[in-house]
């Protein structure tokens, strides 16, 4: 309401300065508020009558016209509609006036023809400076807008990685690693240090990645592996894990867990046991999908399961328009799309250095 207000006010004082000035070009002195009241008044509505037309006319140019794109053909295009459309209802105007004080129009617009001419270059030069502050305005508005909505996207992607990150980094998941440790200490003491290796590789991962919002399908599968470790190690050959990746499509783009995250969740939902192996394949198809799929060896808990899912899915809409396609027949199924090393990997990189540089 108060920004409504002070553009009253300031195309107000506009009218009323064009028509002081105009007065005094006329008859050299200025108007009185009681001699003049009615002009005054007259000057002020005629003014908001042509923001109001001017700001009809430019929502409407910017639905058109993109101001960011086609600066130049929209300043011209604004400016030339504008400047019509405000000469055209100041002359409109002007005829009811004239009749309505009951003089001849012709030889009203003969006599008043210096200041006419007067009152069109005002309308240009006005509308022009307009055009030109409504432009930046518009295109800085914009700039600033969309800064603030990738910011809101990026803080929003950093949360979502989080989630992901968390289960990895999370006491209860550190303290059953060092008591795998502890019991495999008595046990095998080859089989510990292997573990502590892999254990280590698992931590450097996330810490490495912690800010990337890609990384690399081989580095992603290299994690892969060292957590199947881990997890078979206390759920020994009832965990397996067998990935057929071509070598072709290792230097894809995954974001970071999303592959071991659908591996803890298989391993999370299903009893693993001797009676009740749990088997992962990890392939691709076509070149354009990575397929994770899982034996089951109980029924699905789909609430559970949709948690982790809806991370990688939101975590995959920043980087590609494919959707993620989940299939829970006799194998739960996700097929991840492919993310090549081009524009999408472009976008990463520049999101990734403005976050290790803020």
């Amino acid at each position: 309401m108060k920004r409504y207000g002070l553009l009253f006010a300031i195309v107000s004082a506009l009218g009323v300065s064009i028509f002081i000035y105009l007065f005094y070009s006329e008859t050299g002195k200025l108007p009185t508020l009681r001699n003049e009241f009615q002009f005054i008044i007259l000057s002020i509505l005629l003014a908001n009558l042509c923001g109001i037309v001017i700001s009809i006319i430019d929502k409407g140019l910017n639905k058109v016209i993109n101001w960011r794109n086609l600066f130049f053909t929209r300043f011209v295009i604004g400016f030339f509609v504008n400047t019509t459309a405000v000469v055209i209802l100041i002359g409109l105007v002007g005829v009811v006036i004239v009749g309505y004080m009951g003089f001849d129009v012709f030889p009203f617009y003969d006599q008043m023809h210096e200041e006419i001419w007067k009152l069109c270059i005002l309308t240009l030069i006005i509308i022009f400076t307009y055009e030109v502050f409504y432009g930046w305005f518009y295109s800085y508005r914009y700039f600033a807008t969309t800064q603030v909505d990738q910011l809101r996207s990026e803080r929003w992607q950093m949360e979502l990685q989080f989630e992901s990150l968390k289960s990895q980094i999370s006491p209860h998941y550190l303290f059953n690693c060092l008591n795998t440790i502890s019991s495999l200490l008595y046990k095998d003491s080859r089989i510990a240090e292997e573990f502590i290796r892999r254990m280590a590789d698992t931590f450097r991962y996330v810490m490495d990645n912690q800010h990337q919002k890609l990384v690399k399908l081989s580095e992603e599968l290299a994690f892969v592996k060292s957590y199947h470790y881990l997890m078979q190690v206390r759920y020994h050959e009832h965990l397996q894990l067998d990935i057929n990746i071509p070598s072709r499509l290792m230097d894809s783009l995954v974001p970071p867990l999303a592959i071991q995250m659908l591996i803890e969740n298989a391993v999370k939902h299903n009893e693993i046991s001797k009676s009740h192996p749990l088997f992962v394949y990890i392939s691709a198809q076509d070149n354009t999908l990575i397929n994770i799929s899982s034996t089951k060896t109980i029924a699905t808990n789909a609430h559970s399961l949709n948690i982790g899912l809806a991370n990688i899915r939101n975590r995959y809409k920043f980087f590609t328009k494919e959707k993620i396609v989940v299939k829970d027949l006799d194998k739960f199924i996700v097929q991840l799309p492919v993310i090549k090393s081009t524009d999408q990997a472009a976008q990463a990189d520049t999101v990734n250095h403005k976050l290790m540089h803020a």
